[in-house]
């Protein structure tokens, strides 16, 4: 049979047919097939994929799109290959701002445009934080994380004086503050109509700043530079902390008015008896109340200081002290001691965890910090000779002589017992080292609750103080 007749075979004709078909369904299924740039919250991935547009993408990769979220190009767009598709996921954010609070839905992760979005309107000065900490320049936001956004209004500030007024705007949080900013020298002497701690909230205020005057006084054996608001002698003096007693006399006298010059010169001719009074420490003591729960702490008496005193006399002859003598000494009264009740009520609660139902008889907030083999000063086993593992914590030695062996569980963390003994922390009393395996080791530097698990131990065992 020649080639002519092979063609012109039906069956042959069948066959051909049939891989030309097949052939042009691998031609259009690889044609589909497309290599695309898939960016998510900044994160960019390839992927592979047969869809035909942006939003077929998204859902491939088991993304939902929402009204609120950021895809570029637009989902209905059609993909010929080789694309970048960016996809930002929206975030909750709350924001607290001019005594109103809000909550706002936006793919959005510059805070300043956040703001905006929300209708707030930021001026110069304006302090903008977000999640407690102040934004710079460059801050954005996590996508798909809620956040907190506040503004700390910058204060419109108006400062009157003899010789006229001043006018600024702070971001300071106190009128010191805003002064210190504007490099507006203070003495301890001016005299302000509002206190200089009065916090910034971004109200105006208006405050008059009556500032001290230099006046030159002259001792017997120094003149001295003292700066005051005073129209006469005596509040001059007064307020500078010099007073004239018995023959003391000053030129010009108390009741004059500061001269032209501001010179004024003091005579002293005296002799004093001091008074000194010490406060004598109460004591502290710890009775149980059987009125009150576990870890309840109330003041049955209050205690009081004592006071001890002391006579001197002391004698000045211009301004020289030339003898100086005890006279007496006595306690004016004796202190009495606090005493403190402490709960010694034992109550069952449960609470639902990540790891199911738990019964506990205490529950407290302590700070947490985590440990392996590998720490200073860290061994293999605990106190109690137990492996150093995941499951076993430690706590300080006072705790430690009531609570070893005592079950306990923390979130995040799990069931655990107080095996081991550690040195604690300064900024906390109660503390909790979780262990760990170095191979597993995760660190903790932050406050958890620990609930102690029932059943508790006998109440000849129990720690009812534990700060």
């Amino acid at each position: 049979m020649n080639i002519r007749d092979l063609l012109l075979n039906p069956i042959i004709q069948k066959i051909s047919a049939a891989l030309i078909s097949v052939a042009g369904i691998l031609l259009l299924i690889f044609g589909l097939q497309k290599d695309i740039t898939l960016v998510v919250n900044g994160d960019a991935q390839q992927v592979t994929t047969y869809a035909l547009t942006v939003g077929g993408v998204l859902r491939s990769q088991d993304f939902t799109l929402t009204e609120y979220d950021h895809l570029s190009p637009s989902p209905n767009t059609w993909l010929w290959g080789k694309e970048t598709i960016h996809f930002r996921i929206s975030s909750t954010i709350e924001i607290q701002a001019d005594g109103e609070e809000i909550t706002l839905q936006t793919a959005e992760i510059r805070p300043e445009n956040v703001l905006l979005e929300a209708g707030f309107t930021v001026y110069p000065k304006d302090r903008i934080l977000v999640d407690g900490k102040l934004i710079s320049e460059d801050t954005q936001l996590s996508a798909g994380k809620d956040h907190l956004i506040r503004i700390l209004r910058a204060t419109p500030i108006t400062v009157l004086t003899e010789t006229g007024s001043l006018h600024f705007v702070s971001d300071g949080d106190s009128l010191a503050e805003a002064f210190q900013q504007q490099d507006l020298a203070v003495r301890e002497e001016d005299q302000f109509s509002l206190p200089l701690d009065t916090p910034l909230d971004g109200s105006p205020i208006e405050v008059e700043w009556d500032q001290a005057e230099p006046l030159q006084v002259q001792l017997a054996d120094q003149s001295i530079t003292v700066y005051t608001t005073a129209d006469t002698i005596g509040p001059a003096l007064a307020g500078a902390g010099i007073a004239l007693q018995g023959m003391d006399y000053s030129d010009p006298a108390e009741t004059k008015a500061i001269p032209d010059d501001r010179q004024v010169q003091i005579i002293r001719v005296r002799e004093e008896i001091i008074l000194n009074q010490e406060e004598i420490p109460f004591t502290s003591t710890y009775q149980p109340d059987d009125s009150k729960e576990l870890d309840q702490l109330s003041i049955l008496s209050g205690g009081e200081l004592g006071i001890s005193a002391q006579q001197v006399r002391v004698t000045f002859e211009n301004e020289q002290e030339v003898s100086r003598e005890v006279e007496k000494e006595w306690v004016l009264r004796e202190p009495s001691p606090r005493i403190i009740g402490y709960g010694t009520q034992i109550n069952l609660r449960t609470a639902d965890t990540a790891d199911g139902q738990i019964t506990y008889w205490r529950k407290i907030t302590a700070y947490a910090t985590s440990y392996n083999e590998n720490c200073e000063g860290c061994k293999t086993y605990t106190a109690t000779g137990a492996p150093l593992k995941r499951g076993v914590i430690a706590v300080k030695l006072d705790w430690f002589l009531y609570m070893r062996h005592l079950k306990v569980y923390i979130p995040g963390y799990g069931f655990a017992s107080i095996e081991d003994v550690g040195g604690g922390v300064p900024w906390s009393t109660n503390w909790v080292d979780l262990g760990y395996k170095a191979e597993n080791y995760e660190p903790w530097y932050w406050y958890v609750d620990v609930y102690f698990l029932a059943p508790p131990p006998p109440p000849e065992d129990i720690m009812y103080v534990l700060y």
